[in-house]
């Protein structure tokens, strides 16, 4: 019970100075050009995950920062399940920053038809560094590069599921 109060407590502080500083960071940070060096986990094993580890097939490179408790970032995995044929040509990376528990949950519930599909990474960002170094101002945030990991494409918040599309596959 204690370590739920613990987590939930945790996850609220970070959502608040994530929000918190949106205002700023639309100002004053800048999407990077080019995917930046981080260090994620692999959801499912807990291992590192780099750049370096990022598919190298030429296909974009599609990432997603999601926040479990968002609606929007339900509303935008349950659509691009239900659109999975239309998103299997990229390489989708799914990146959320609450403990694993709840990234799980969130799959089971909203991302189930993109579980186990060869081309979708889940990753947890444990370490609180995707803010710092994407420089999102909102959730969901997409990030869309090319093979040769440069920026082609950025949103945060809602977008309909025809222009998710069209956008992931430019």
């Amino acid at each position: 019970m204690k370590s739920n109060i613990y987590s939930y407590t945790v996850n609220a502080i970070a959502a608040f100075i994530f929000c918190a500083t949106s205002a700023c960071a639309q100002k004053t940070n800048q999407v990077p050009n080019e995917i930046p060096e981080f260090t994620f986990y692999t959801v499912d094993k807990d291992a590192p995950f780099t750049r370096n580890h990022l598919a190298s097939n030429g296909k974009n490179i599609v990432i997603l920062f999601f926040d479990p408790g968002c609606s929007h970032c339900q509303q935008e995995v349950l659509a691009l399940g239900k659109n999975y044929n239309n998103v299997k040509n990229i390489n989708l990376y799914m990146v959320a920053m609450q403990e694993k528990n709840l990234i799980n949950a969130f799959m089971s519930m909203y991302g189930g038809q993109l579980r186990n599909k060869k081309n979708v990474t889940l990753l947890h960002d444990k370490n609180y560094e995707f803010i710092g170094r994407f420089k999102p101002t909102q959730y969901p945030a997409t990030f869309v590069y090319g093979g040769d990991k440069k920026l082609k494409k950025y949103w945060d918040g809602e977008k309909k599921v025809e222009e998710i599309i069209q956008a992931l596959n430019l």
